[in-house]
């Protein structure tokens, strides 16, 4: 199993946007072959930042994921209501 974290950080005033024009991406993604779960979280300690966690069965379907048209459009959506780059990280969830 793969494993995905997406820190986003909104820009000031952004965040009810930014987890608006999230809304497709989340349930189109649910819908994908191979993933496990999509949910988009909210810090306790920021309210600009949200975390996006994924579980996907394998890398390759996270790599067909991040081919599709509602993951590039959503990049596209909220390119500038973001305050800096999505610090993302992908984990192997295989015993190390």
């Amino acid at each position: 199993m793969i494993i995905v974290t997406a820190n986003i950080t909104a820009k000031p005033g952004e965040r009810d946007e930014l987890i608006s024009k999230s809304q497709n991406v989340i349930e189109s993604t649910r819908q994908e072959q191979g993933n496990i779960s999509y949910e988009l979280l909210a810090s306790t300690e920021d309210e600009n930042v949200l975390l996006m966690f994924e579980k996907w069965e394998s890398k390759e379907a996270l790599d067909i994921h991040m081919q599709t048209e509602h993951f590039k459009a959503f990049g596209t959506a909220i390119k500038d209501i973001i305050a800096k780059e999505l610090d993302i990280t992908v984990y192997s969830a295989d015993k190390v």
